[in-house]
């Protein structure tokens, strides 16, 4: 089937250029001003189009969690926000450690998806060996966690972390680092619970700043003496960007939505609804963060959406200890972002690198996805960046309808988004199929 978009703004070689987009297959086949005739004809009405986004840190918990949810609902909220392709992270029931489970989460999730999919695999003591059978089933993305399920991995000890980056490097991967010193964050967690601190404050301290850069300033070392191609994520605060600007190398390096855009000073009344794995940091961590990611010091804009239900937030309310860290994120990503934009503080052809190109080509799926061309994939998302309108979390599409930027205004509103060529999201309708999504084999050699 064939589609053209006319009367767009499309951004295109780094710049907005009026235009119409022909697409046939899923293909970009055409781009310029005199439209060709299709099965199906978009008004974009002026509006922007921008490529999809990349979004490489999702938990859309299935199999295991899908009271919170599911490849389905995860995808409805992701095109909803304009993401096109997601790399889906291991720490399901069971944990996508092992080629079986690997193959048992492919099956699940198969038919489900509205977008395309990769998945990662969480490395650990026991698995350095089956590498070869992952990337042979088609993932090649290696998550490297101290902790999955309240269980140490094995990758605590320096040394396991040193074997298992040799062994991503020689099976030709991508090892996806966290800024996390497990035991900084142990024994302050430890301290914490044992004077009966319980709140959202108490909770951020328990993971100090000094546990993050730490981490990064040692992942960073020795991947560089390793050589294999890494991205730490999760970048916070500004002791970790002056670690980043000393060591990065060949690193790349990404920052959540939450990092940019909340601050412990302002959402401490949150709770758990602001409570996430590595922690919210004060106003100037914000102010720096989003400089970095304005020069390109942080490349990347990841999602890390990790939604829970609310009934298992709320007794963070009197215990911070009770409730699970993680908010739901992949919808209101590019509104925020969008809204950096309109002030000043953001360019979008910076946007557009962080949150499409520079994913897409880490994950070595560029030029097929992450930017607009004849031949790439028509992942496309038609934006209004004047459109002012309020988040509201019963108005999301995911699985749980709650978010920390409960009333927040924002500028920039995702119209349509298009999944190779496929009209799937319509100002609120899903027009998509579930089972359209394909799962990517990353080429991240």
């Amino acid at each position: 089937m064939s589609v053209t978009i006319v009367n767009a703004r499309i951004f295109t070689g780094g710049a907005l250029r009026e235009g119409a987009i022909v697409a046939e297959g899923g293909v970009i086949t055409r781009m310029g001003r005199t439209p060709s005739p299709a099965d199906e004809v978009i008004d974009a009405h002026g509006n922007m189009i921008l490529p999809g986004l990349v979004d490489m840190h999702v938990h859309f918990r299935e199999p295991g969690a899908t009271q919170k949810e599911d490849f389905h609902t995860g995808s409805r909220a992701a095109v909803a926000g304009g993401v096109t392709t997601v790399l889906d992270e291991p720490n399901n029931t069971p944990v996508i450690d092992t080629p079986a489970a690997l193959k048992q989460k492919l099956d699940t999730i198969r038919g489900k998806a509205l977008v395309d999919y990769g998945v990662t695999v969480a490395l650990n003591d026991h698995n350095l060996d089956a590498l070869p059978e992952f990337e042979r089933l088609g993932a090649t993305a290696y998550a490297e966690f101290d902790e999955l399920g309240d269980k140490p991995t094995g990758l605590t000890d320096a040394g396991m972390l040193l074997d298992a980056m040799k062994a991503v490097k020689d099976a030709g991967g991508l090892l996806l680092m966290n800024c996390r010193e497990a035991e900084i964050v142990d024994h302050e967690v430890a301290r914490l619970r044992r004077v009966s601190r319980n709140g959202l404050l108490d909770y951020n301290s328990s993971f100090p700043r000094v546990a993050e850069s730490v981490a990064a300033a040692k992942r960073l070392l020795m991947a560089e003496s390793v050589g294999v191609r890494a991205h730490l994520r999760e970048v916070s605060t500004v002791e970790t960007l002056r670690v980043l600007g000393a060591l990065k190398g060949n690193v790349t390096a990404e920052a959540r939505p939450d990092h940019l855009f909340l601050n412990e000073e302002d959402s401490a009344h949150l709770g758990p609804l602001a409570q996430q794995w590595t922690p919210i940091r004060g106003r100037g961590d914000v102010v720096e963060l989003l400089k970095a990611l304005s020069a390109g010091l942080v490349d990347t804009v990841a999602s890390d959406h990790a939604p829970h239900t609310l009934e298992e937030k709320q007794p963070g309310y009197k215990n911070i200890w009770d409730s699970p860290p993680g908010i739901p994120a992949v919808e209101t990503m590019l509104p925020l972002l969008l809204t950096e934009v309109s002030r000043g503080t953001l360019t979008l052809p910076r946007l557009v690198e962080a949150t499409s190109t520079a994913p897409a080509r880490i994950l070595g799926v560029h030029p097929r996805k992450g930017t607009i061309a004849v031949g790439s994939d028509a992942d496309l998302v038609v934006v209004n960046p004047n459109e002012e309108w309020t988040i509201a979390g019963e108005e999301l599409h995911g699985k749980t309808r709650w978010t920390p930027y409960e009333g927040r205004r924002v500028k920039g509103r995702v119209l349509m988004t298009l999944v190779r060529g496929t009209l799937t999201y319509d100002r609120g309708d899903f027009r998509g199929e579930a089972g359209q999504g394909r799962f990517l084999k990353l080429e991240t050699h």
